[in-house]
């Protein structure tokens, strides 16, 4: 049996006009973009300049709304992004007190099974007097493994992903990588990502695992905004 849709774009639009003398510009960010995204599933959007990616940001965020076709989420469905995640954080209090927002769980479903958050802390090397710090005081390696920490424990079934997966570090890809392979929602990776698919492929030499974390859908954008179909995995 296949799994429910959660997120559905039918033919979606979005321009934006400027003015120029006595004419009106129409200058189209997106456009004929449709995509029917089920539970697991994981895609990866690629855009010409950051104002298109800005642009369908906001859109999946229900920011704005499109000019032309459908965005539908499912009831229920809420979406989330790795910068609110981390923009959420109390950076005054410890990593501790952080995660006992309702907005993450105690037990999070990683590698097939419900682990313990002391578990994954230790994981990402995060035990000692480190969960006791106050955000402010980690180092940047241990902010990041922090941010990895709290997406791997958020409640949610659709997650952006804008930043995060370019600060991963050999401690915390591996970690990642194992958690895409059972995570039931959906990612969707916003730009290249050169660097973090550079690193997948060095980490997982072998296809068969490589297989379970790919990308099933790769759009990418012209300059014009046409919403353009590649490979069906990277």
């Amino acid at each position: 049996m296949k799994p429910r849709v959660l997120l559905k774009c039918d033919n979606v639009g979005y321009s934006s006009s400027s003015s120029s003398g006595n004419s009106v510009e129409e200058k189209w960010d997106i456009l004929k973009l449709s995509l029917e995204l089920h539970a697991g599933d994981r895609a990866a959007i690629r855009f010409q300049n950051e104002e298109q990616k800005q642009v369908l940001w906001r859109l999946f965020l229900q920011k704005l709304k499109p000019k032309t076709g459908s965005f539908i989420i499912t009831a229920k469905t809420h979406i989330h992004t790795d910068n609110s995640l981390w923009e959420g954080t109390d950076k005054k209090t410890t990593l501790l007190e952080n995660m006992n927002s309702k907005l993450f769980t105690k037990r999070p479903w990683f590698g097939g099974q419900r682990k313990n958050i002391e578990t994954l802390m230790d994981r990402l090397v995060l035990n000692g007097r480190i969960p006791h710090l106050p955000v402010e005081e980690l180092s940047e390696e241990q902010a990041a493994r922090f941010w990895v920490l709290m997406l791997v424990s958020a409640n949610t079934k659709v997650v952006l992903i804008d930043r995060l997966f370019s600060l991963l570090d050999k401690v915390s890809l591996p970690f990642v990588q194992e958690w895409l392979e059972s995570y039931a929602g959906i990612i969707i990776l916003f730009g290249e990502h050169a660097e973090y698919f550079n690193a997948v492929k060095t980490h997982q030499p072998d296809r068969q695992q490589k297989s379970k974390t790919l990308f099933n859908s790769v759009i990418s954008f012209s300059a014009d905004g046409q919403a353009k179909y590649l490979s069906q995995n990277v």
